[in-house]
């Protein structure tokens, strides 16, 4: 995939955001301009740039956010935590590496994030672009369902980050219990951990909302995710963004990670 319009101006550089969904197998940007107005979209593999991707990566903008995979992720809640003290926090990292510990808060949940990154992957795009805001991807996730939170029951959210893989997370009650990442292979694969999440949380037999984001592979999944589920909803884009050409048409839909990213600090 490869849109870019001619209404792109080099002219216009600091009205943009040049946004970056980084990955192990292919990489994502757009630029989007103050309007929510994309000029750019180009999906490409991560070790083989395309001419295209490669002149619009060595513009200078101003304004840059890449959105990173996270490899390994703990919350604390924000009352207990203790920033001087956070060699006593790595053994949950499975890790005793300190310097490449990252905190993130989730002010409204209450809730700081001590995450990790595979370091040759953010070390890349930090030697791309060295002033650029660096997220992991789940805090995308959670800012783009809190809107659709309910303060009664619960919602389990299932997010697509690749084929494969699929973050969940659940709030009961509004309150967050839990995020985490699992490989899916077969449709069996998510029935098995909707029924341990329901088992080991106490939900009874369904959950009361599912949220689906990212890319769900065929209809087979909605099916099955709602045999488990009073009701769905499919978070839409928060940012509106539109492509600046109208008569182009393009599913947005697993680029919404991408632009929403612009929403988070």
């Amino acid at each position: 995939m490869n849109y870019i319009s001619k209404q792109f101006n080099i002219h216009y550089l600091p009205e943009y955001n040049l946004l970056v969904k980084a990955g192990f197998q292919k990489d994502v940007l757009a630029v989007i301009d103050k309007k929510s107005v994309a000029p750019i979209l180009i999906e490409y593999p991560s070790e083989e740039p395309i001419l295209e991707a490669t002149r619009i990566m060595s513009l200078p903008f101003r304004f840059v956010r890449v959105v990173i995979p996270h490899q390994s992720f703990t919350f604390i809640p924000k009352e207990v935590f203790q920033q001087d003290n956070m060699e006593q926090y790595l053994p949950f990292l499975g890790t005793s590496d300190l310097e490449n510990t990252f905190i993130y808060s989730l002010d409204n949940l209450n809730l700081v994030a001590l995450y990790q990154y595979d370091m040759l992957l953010v070390n890349r795009w930090r030697r791309l672009f060295p002033d650029a805001i660096i997220l992991p991807e789940f805090a995308v996730v959670l800012d783009r369902a809190q809107e659709r939170i309910s303060i009664r029951g619960n919602v389990l959210g299932l997010h697509f980050v690749t084929d494969h893989l699929v973050d969940f997370y659940l709030f009961k009650n509004g309150a967050f219990q839990f995020y985490n990442n699992f490989e899916i292979h077969h449709l069996d694969d998510i029935s098995y951990y909707i029924l341990t999440i329901l088992t080991q949380f106490h939900l009874g037999n369904s959950i009361n909302k599912v949220l689906l984001s990212g890319e769900v592979p065929n209809e087979s999944y909605y099916a099955r995710i709602a045999a488990y589920a009073g009701d769905i909803e499919v978070l839409d884009l928060k940012t509106k963004v539109v492509l600046a050409d109208k008569d182009v048409s393009l599913n947005l839909t697993p680029y919404h990670v991408l632009f929403d990213s612009v929403l988070c600090e």
